[in-house]
């Protein structure tokens, strides 16, 4: 295998366990979280000025957006971009197929499902992929929003 394909798997494992340190060290704080990385990272077509991106979900984050971006940073190294939402709020993205969401996150990384939300990703994808028609025995889930 050439030499540029094994060194540009090696840097996508280091970008890769910068995430995961970063969940790590979020959950001490946030408590259950699902993660995931997005963007470049997770579709392989980083470059060597790509931050990482990683959306978190996590019960309880600030309400105002900058204090919770805030708050995410504290635990991101260099290079990690956070983006919080709480799970009521991931749940009504989820629900309206909200296209900027399902968009980002239809290539990505799982990191951590303590919440159990990639199985409600993975339906609202397929969802938005039949046009947003439900089929027999799909639909949010009992409590969804």
């Amino acid at each position: 295998m050439p030499v540029g394909i094994e060194a540009r798997r090696a840097r996508r494992r280091e970008l890769m366990e910068l995430a995961r340190g970063f969940v790590e060290a979020a959950k001490g704080t946030l408590g259950p979280i699902t993660a995931w990385v997005y963007g470049s990272v997770a579709r392989g077509d980083f470059n060597l000025w790509s931050d990482v991106d990683v959306l978190v979900v996590a019960e309880e984050l600030p309400h105002r957006p900058q204090d919770r971006f805030g708050l995410l940073l504290e635990f991101a190294p260099a290079r990690v971009e956070p983006k919080g939402y709480t799970v009521e709020e991931f749940k009504a993205l989820l629900a309206r197929l909200d296209p900027q969401l399902l968009g980002a996150l239809r290539q990505r990384e799982l990191l951590a499902d303590e919440l159990g939300l990639e199985g409600e990703l993975a339906r609202a994808l397929a969802r938005r992929r039949r046009g947003g028609r439900l089929v027999a025995g799909e639909g949010p889930a009992p409590g969804a929003a």
